[in-house]
C-alpha cells in the first residue's frame, strides 16, 4: 500500500526539523506509540497498539533513519503483532520546505506491507486506520510547532 499527501505548519522550517528528526519526540504524536527507546544514533525501538477494523495489534517496531539530511527524511520502519504475528514493513520518507519564514509544507510517502492476519482485512481498511492516524499527528505536530507562535504580529504570519 501507498500513502502520500502533505502537511501545512505553521512554524519555521527549522523547528519542524528539529522535531522530526528527533524520534524521541515525534513518537509523542503518533497515536498508540509507546516505550521508545534509542538503540543507537540511527536506530530506535518500541510499541505502537492500533484497531485495525475489528482486530487490535500491538506491534514491536524497530525504526531506522537511513536518511536525515535536510530537508529530506527517510525512515525504515519494521515490526511484527504480538497477538496475530502479523508482519508490517514500511518505509516512509518526508521532504520539508519552507514556504514562509514562519510557515512550512512536510511532503510525505509511505509505502507499507503488511503480511499476516491484518493483511487479510484488505487495503480498504487498513488505508483509513492510516489515515485517522495521519490526521492524528499532523494535528499533534501543529499544536506542538504553532503554539510557540500565538501572539506573532499579522504582518509576521504567512
Amino acid at each position: 500500500m501507498k500513502l502520500a499527501g502533505g502537511i501545512e505548519i505553521g512554524a519555521p522550517a527549522d523547528r519542524v526539523w528539529a522535531l522530526i528528526i528527533d524520534p524521541m519526540s515525534l513518537s509523542s504524536c503518533i497515536p498508540g506509540v509507546s516505550d521508545v527507546r534509542q538503540v543507537d544514533e540511527r536506530t530506535f525501538q518500541g510499541s505502537i497498539t492500533a484497531s485495525v477494523g475489528p482486530i487490535d495489534g500491538d506491534f514491536a517496531f524497530t525504526a531506522t533513519l537511513t536518511k536525515r539530511e535536510f530537508p529530506d527524511l527517510e525512515v525504515w520502519l519494521e515490526g511484527v503483532d504480538s497477538v496475530t504475528k502479523s508482519r508490517l514493513e514500511a518505509t516512509v520518507a518526508a521532504s520539508l520546505t519552507s514556504t514562509h519564514p514562519s510557515q512550512s509544507s512536510l511532503a510525505y510517502t509511505a509505502r507499507i506491507s503488511v503480511n499476516g492476519r491484518l493483511a487479510i482485512l484488505g487495503e480498504m481498511i487498513l488505508r483509513a486506520t492510516a489515515g485517522l492516524m495521519i490526521t492524528e499527528v499532523t494535528r499533534c505536530l501543529g499544536a506542538r510547532l504553532e503554539q510557540t507562535y500565538i501572539g506573532v504580529g499579522e504582518a509576521d504570519r504567512p
